[in-house]
């Protein structure tokens, strides 16, 4: 077996392999937790726990799957442990994404039906492939066989949840928003740019580690998820404050406008209407969109249609 049920004899070769996996998804961790703790001011919000536990997830994970593989601790013990860091890193970073997704979209359906996915997909792949593990490792041999299907499962379900979430960010920035950063020049096309880059090498990241599970490498998957997440995670977090700090900051002056922009935008996706705006005045701490005020959105939507008629006459 390559793990499923204990410590594993492999090759020193492929051990350095995993070793390095280890090492680079801690650094990984590192970085990540420097950028939460320098980038937040407040230490509150569904967007800030979210990134937290998805950091520590990952530490866990990493941490437990090594230790349990070259047999540096008990068995039972660290396979409870690395379930508690994958439930942490995958789920927790769904949330981080959920989190944001109020940025991008004027529809308020599309977090509800997301925030349902992910609780569903939690309770459908996390919990029976946590039963099949943890009995597969207390010495019931009849959940082998089962819980190496199951894995597979779950590992295409939470990619296809990921993809899900990618592919919303990347049509949303690319229409709803994109009128909103037309007005902010070649900025506010950066990030357009920045987001679609990096939903597509998140879906990438998702298809390699797709490809050591179905290649039967399970020892090897194990230790290179962490790696994956702990990339993607630091790349979103990265594109997402980027976005908030475009979003949050005035054109300089309505003259830097692109007029011709904006409006074949408008004619690509249809004129802003008052009300169908996004709400933009979000404070970066603030993690959902129960958290943001009404005073706050129509001071925004005031402002914008003052950049847009603006940007039309001048």
């Amino acid at each position: 077996m390559a793990g499923e049920t204990g410590p594993v004899d492999i090759s020193r070769a492929l051990a350095m392999l995993m070793a390095g996996f280890f090492t680079l998804a801690c650094w990984n961790v590192i970085e990540i937790a420097y950028s939460i703790l320098t980038t937040f001011h407040r230490y509150s919000g569904l967007y800030f726990w979210s990134m937290v536990i998805a950091t520590l997830g990952i530490l866990l994970h990493a941490i437990t799957s090594f230790l349990r593989y070259f047999a540096l601790a008990p068995n039972f013990p660290m396979c409870f442990l690395i379930c508690l860091g994958w439930y942490a890193m995958v789920t927790g970073q769904s949330v981080v994404l959920y989190s944001r997704l109020h940025l991008v979209t004027t529809h308020e359906h599309y977090p509800r039906w997301i925030l349902y996915m992910i609780v569903f997909n939690f309770c459908a792949l996390h919990i029976p492939t946590t039963i099949l593990f943890l009995g597969a490792n207390n010495g019931v041999t009849s959940f082998v066989e089962p819980f190496n299907i199951y894995e597979r499962v779950q590992l295409a379900g939470f990619a296809v949840q990921e993809t899900i979430i990618s592919a919303l960010y990347v049509w949303e920035t690319t229409t709803s928003l994109r009128p909103v950063l037309a007005l902010k020049g070649p900025r506010g096309r950066k990030v357009v740019m920045n987001v679609v880059v990096v939903n597509v090498i998140a879906v990438l990241l998702d298809a390699s580690l797709l490809t050591t599970e179905y290649t039967n490498h399970f020892d090897v998957q194990t230790t290179y998820k962490p790696v994956v997440y702990s990339i993607k995670l630091l790349l979103e977090f990265t594109v997402l404050n980027n976005l908030l700090a475009v979003i949050r900051t005035p054109p300089s002056s309505i003259q830097e406008v692109n007029v011709s922009e904006v409006q074949r935008d408008e004619a690509h996706i249809g004129p802003l209407q008052s009300g169908n705006h996004l709400d933009l005045t979000v404070d970066p701490e603030r993690s959902s969109p129960s958290d943001r005020r009404g005073s706050s959105r129509e001071s925004f939507v005031k402002t914008h249609e003052f950049w847009v008629a603006n940007a039309h006459h001048g």
